[in-house]
């Protein structure tokens, strides 16, 4: 192809491929975990815990257990809210960063649907020019030969009836008369034959038109059902990236939900194990 290329499917092709590239399957990173070991809730719950294991030998009133008691149920129950905010706050993450990545990328897609648009209706408009010069030529090669046919029996014509106003009475005129009458028969003809052919004409470049205007709709259709299947694609595919990397997200929470209820339960069993005081 040269110049201005000719729509041949191959965008069409290309938005598809593309497509197939941008929701390729990706190597998924590792899900990068909230920060709650870094959280004040976090160290505040795992120090007193530590704390509580310190003093598990030391002689303790039941009045300051109860007392430890009371203040180790809420530290756990704070560094549990803070996971669980974390958590909501990592997958609310997530979902912009996929939702990001897939309005970029169909964004994409819309741009090449718009591209090959844009070269199909160059090229219909390139074949509906060619259709409409080429009526135009056929129109003045009918109406010029018609046109050089009818000047040349109107010669012959007058050149008959000179000869008739020579010729003798009778049938020498009458014979030239005749000759005259179906030299005027072929003008008509002639007349009739360039009208039939200037409708023929128009009716066959009209049809060809009609054609490439069907065919450059249907064209369209399918750019646009490609394009928007594609996008369907991308949609569907990172939002199974968000809810994968969200059930790791959730993995992790539940994981540290049940280490922080593991360290509760040795706080409290620190406590009991406190001797009288």
């Amino acid at each position: 192809m040269t110049g201005r290329r000719r729509y041949n499917g191959v965008v069409l092709v290309g938005v598809i491929a593309a497509a197939a590239a941008l929701i390729a399957p990706v190597v998924a990173g590792a899900v990068k975990a909230p920060g709650l070991a870094s959280s004040a809730q976090y160290k505040a719950f795992i120090e007193y815990v530590a704390k509580m294991e310190q003093h598990s030998t030391t002689p303790t009133s039941t009045e300051t257990k109860n007392t430890f008691e009371a203040k180790l149920t809420p530290k756990e129950t704070a560094a549990k809210h803070k996971a669980n905010a974390l958590f909501k706050r990592a997958s609310e993450e997530t979902k912009a960063e996929a939702n990001e990545t897939a309005t970029e990328q169909a964004e994409r897609v819309r741009n090449k649907e718009e591209e090959a648009q844009e070269e199909l209706n160059v090229e219909t408009s390139g074949r509906l020019e060619r259709a409409e010069s080429s009526y135009h030529q056929k129109y003045e090669r009918i109406v010029t030969g018609h046109k050089n046919r009818e000047k040349a029996l109107k010669a012959q014509i007058a050149e008959l009836r000179t000869k008739k106003a020579a010729a003798a009475p009778g049938a020498p005129k009458e014979g030239i008369q005749e000759r005259i009458s179906a030299k005027s028969a072929e003008v008509a003809a002639n007349r009739e034959d360039e009208k039939t052919k200037r409708q023929e004409l128009k009716a066959a470049t009209g049809k060809q038109k009609k054609q490439i205007k069907a065919t450059a709709e249907a064209k369209e259709a399918e750019i646009a059902e490609a394009a928007e299947e594609t996008v369907k694609k991308i949609d569907n595919h990172w939002n199974r990236q968000y809810l994968e990397k969200k059930a790791a997200l959730n993995a992790t929470r539940e994981n540290r939900i049940g280490y922080l209820e593991s360290k509760l339960e040795q706080g409290r069993a620190a406590i009991a194990a406190m001797p009288g005081g």
